[in-house]
């Protein structure tokens, strides 16, 4: 693949890594907080023993109920709720500006796109999401970045096999 090709293009190219392989592989290793993507999200606790943030820990476990899934996948994931919670929120600044009242706003935002999550068969969510929607999308933000350097992670595995492998024939990086 010509090293211009973006960088989704690239990571498309490479070989599935499935996420029980990712876990293996931070089980495997002997420190995480000297890994550079997951530094701020492991460390040591107060006895000196290896530590993982509950935000890690949370997203791993969620992560591993799905463990033939793939660090593609994952990546997609992340990028989808990134994505959808930047939308939201710009939707309703918008509405908002606009003078929108808030009874209303719920429904239009139901009828605008189903990737919002604002559709019937997520009501309750709905009106949480609309009591505190700052929370709510921050919380999942944070979550789709910790999934994101994850699959990141998982997925320059299978980058740093293609170049280290004997046989394999490395390609350049940009």
């Amino acid at each position: 693949m010509p090293s211009d090709a973006p960088l989704l293009e690239r990571l498309a190219g490479l070989p599935p890594v499935r996420i029980s392989e990712l876990v293996e592989l931070l089980d495997r290793a002997q420190n995480l907080a000297a890994e550079p993507l997951l530094a701020g999200l492991a460390g040591v606790d107060d006895k000196g023993e290896p530590a993982r943030h509950p935000l890690l820990a949370a997203v791993l476990a969620h992560l591993q109920q799905r463990p033939e899934a793939t660090c593609h996948t994952a990546l997609i994931e992340a990028l989808t709720g990134i994505w959808n919670a930047a939308v939201r929120g710009a939707v309703v600044a918008r509405l908002r500006a606009a003078g929108l009242p808030p009874d209303d706003l719920l429904l239009r935002l139901g009828a605008m796109s189903p990737t919002l999550g604002f559709q019937s068969d997520n009501r309750e969510w709905a009106r949480q999401w609309m009591a505190d929607p700052t929370a709510h999308d921050a919380q999942l933000v944070q979550q789709c970045v910790v999934r994101l350097l994850l699959a990141l992670r998982g997925l320059a595995e299978a980058r740093a096999r293609t170049l280290t492998e004997p046989g394999a024939e490395p390609t350049k990086e940009p």
